[in-house]
């Protein structure tokens, strides 16, 4: 069995097919091609996690030229997120996680990112009802994702006064400190 990194085609599916579709100029399909990713082609069951990352950066890039790099992927975060909810799975974890509620549906993102690649590990550590650490293998190559599919999954399963704070722990892992006012969501 192989160590590498992949993203699921329902990731790539998420984000390009289902809410960038109408945003993708013949330019940047091209150049996404050239990285590949061919949009026009049927999706893989997986692409390799660098292949994922050089994409997210491109995309980025295009759409969002003013902003720094790790808000454009925030951003592009966000909208695959969009995109998720619209999917049978991802319409079954958030309606799940607002019956767990925030807390525990933290306690839940590895399983979470789990559907959409194959290595993404987290621990919870609470700190307060309201507030919890939430560290991630994130590897700084997609610094402000992670932080993006918080905050829109969070806020669509009904969060409310959400922070996120993102501490960097080293090139290999990240911690979040999410909160939030809503205690009836904890």
């Amino acid at each position: 069995m192989s160590d590498e990194r992949v993203i699921f085609g329902n990731t790539v599916d998420s984000l390009y097919g289902r809410t960038l579709d109408g945003d993708l100029t013949p330019e940047l399909k091209a150049r996404l091609k050239a990285l590949g990713l061919d949009l026009d082609a049927p999706l893989q069951a997986a692409y390799p996690h660098a292949v994922w990352v050089r994409c997210l950066d491109e995309t980025g890039r295009t759409l969002h030229p003013d902003v720094p790099l790790d808000e454009a992927r925030r951003r592009l975060a966000r909208r695959m997120i969009e995109g998720y909810a619209q999917t049978l799975m991802g319409a079954s974890v958030l309606a799940m996680a607002r019956v767990l509620g925030t807390m525990r549906s933290l306690g839940r993102m590895t399983h979470n990112f789990r559907s959409g690649n194959n290595f993404t590990e987290t621990r919870l550590e609470v700190v307060s009802p309201n507030a919890a650490d939430l560290w991630f293998n994130e590897p700084e190559a997609t610094e402000g994702f992670v932080e993006g599919v918080l905050e829109e999954g969070l806020q669509r399963i009904g969060v409310k006064g959400l922070v996120i704070t993102r501490t960097r722990q080293g090139p290999d892992s990240c911690t979040y400190r999410v909160q939030w006012d809503d205690t009836a969501a904890s």
